[in-house]
């Protein structure tokens, strides 16, 4: 809405309401689960961000080669 911006600093930005719109939004999004086809089971956005930072993490340290997680629509 156009209620949640404000023109400051030389641009747009969200103000308080809009931030907390925001991030409650983005935490709903977060807790959302989606059948993850390689470990065959739910999981939400915010365990599959957190799978996806061990895999890059055993990629950087030599271990494992990385095979990013592609999302099906």
């Amino acid at each position: 809405r156009s209620t949640h911006f404000e023109n400051k600093m030389g641009g747009i930005l969200l103000n308080d309401k809009g931030r907390q719109v925001f991030v409650n939004e983005w935490e709903k999004r977060l807790r959302t689960t989606i059948k993850h086809r390689d470990i065959g089971h739910e999981v939400s956005y915010r365990r599959l961000i957190r799978l996806e930072l061990y895999k890059l993490e055993k990629h950087l340290i030599g271990e494992k080669p990385y095979k990013a997680f592609i999302s099906r629509w």
